[in-house]
């Protein structure tokens, strides 16, 4: 004689509400409701990451990134910012060309992306991409440079 189906499911279905079972299919005591809920396992967080935007002319772009090397330790000193300015003065206009670099600000590594953008006219849109403990200051660097010189 075959088993039936049915009464083993409402056994089951008696035996293991929905609801309390956990992922293995076991059952679960039921919560105290005395207790506060337990929080759930941390996630870790993914760094998020900032867009400092400025557009000025490309006569400016050495300094600016002057400004914004001078506040790193290392992975963007002034070489580096020399360096890629000539790159952005050798850039075809209206093509983008980003850069990424590995900084120590604060006795802490960061990554830093650049992006360059030259137009017809030599204007240039600068973008510095970089978690928000170095946001401020290369925010404040950038612009402190560019208020400074009427820009």
């Amino acid at each position: 004689m075959k088993p039936s189906f049915v009464p083993m499911l409402l056994t089951a279905l008696l035996l293991f509400p929905p609801g309390q079972r956990n992922a293995a299919g076991a059952e679960e005591a039921p919560a105290d409701p005395a207790l506060p809920p337990m929080p759930a396992p941390a996630v870790p967080a993914v760094p998020a990451v900032v867009r400092v935007t400025s557009s000025f002319d490309v006569r400016h772009a050495g300094a600016v990134l002057r400004q914004v090397s001078r506040l790193m330790h290392a992975g963007f000193l002034r070489r580096d910012a020399e360096q890629l300015a000539h790159e952005i003065d050798a850039l075809p206009a209206d093509q983008s060309r980003q850069w990424d670099f590995t900084v120590t600000y604060k006795r802490v590594d960061y990554p830093l992306q650049v992006r360059a953008r030259l137009d017809d006219f030599g204007m240039l849109d600068l973008d510095f991409f970089c978690p928000p403990p170095v946001a401020g200051a290369v925010r404040s660097a950038v612009d402190g440079y560019l208020n400074s010189h009427g820009l």
